[in-house]
């Protein structure tokens, strides 16, 4: 076999192996919004519903599913709680997890009233919250948004926000988004089935 032909089948061989690598390396199907790359968070110090410093150091170490809300809402954050309640157990058996409310009415919001919301649901889950310009600042890092809306209740406002929930990796860096799904005129909220899907293939992908 003359050197022309060796080297053409070498090149032959790389490029199959190549091409085996990269299929090996594509990522899975997911219903979630998964990132190209994942995209570090602003900077931010908020308070836990215990009191306790929450920044991004805070999110290191394990996964972490959050969504924005406020204790008052009357449908999607009791909702998206009551599924994430149900779901946690069989999450939390294959990897580490917390789940976080980011409350988006410190007005309203105070350390005692999180913790006796959040905990209702799961003793484990956690709550925090910030003035609101660290709350935008996360907000915006999130790819989330909210803005207060006059209302007819007692306080005169409530908060409209996003419904989506985020799915933060082990080094503090946002890595998908979970939609919520529905019709018009249907309440909107995140499918457990597909963050239980898919949250297994992300991290096995991610590492």
């Amino acid at each position: 076999m003359n050197r022309a032909l060796t080297l053409a089948l070498a090149l032959v061989a790389l490029a199959a192996g190549a091409l085996m690598a990269l299929w090996h390396h594509k990522p899975p199907q997911v219903a979630a919004l998964w990132l190209p790359e994942s995209r570090p968070l602003a900077l931010f110090e908020l308070t836990d519903d215990r009191g306790r410093a929450f920044n991004n150091v805070s999110l290191q170490g394990q996964w972490t599913l959050l969504f924005m809300g406020y204790t008052s809402c009357p449908d999607v954050c009791p909702g998206t709680l009551a599924r994430l309640a149900s779901a946690y157990p069989q999450l939390a058996r294959s990897l580490p997890l917390q789940v976080v409310l980011l409350s988006v009415d410190p007005r309203r919001d105070s350390t005692e009233r999180l913790h006796q919301y959040v905990t209702y649901f799961n003793s484990e889950f956690r709550a925090v919250t910030g003035t609101h310009d660290q709350l935008y600042a996360l907000s915006r890092s999130l790819g989330l948004v909210y803005a207060m809306a006059e209302s007819d209740g007692a306080d005169g406002y409530s908060v409209d926000h996003s419904a989506d929930i985020a799915l933060i990796n082990p080094r503090g860096e946002l890595e998908a988004l979970f939609r919520p799904q529905g019709g018009v005129g249907e309440l909107r909220l995140v499918s457990m089935r597909h963050i239980i899907d898919d949250l297994p293939k992300i991290a096995a992908f991610s590492g």
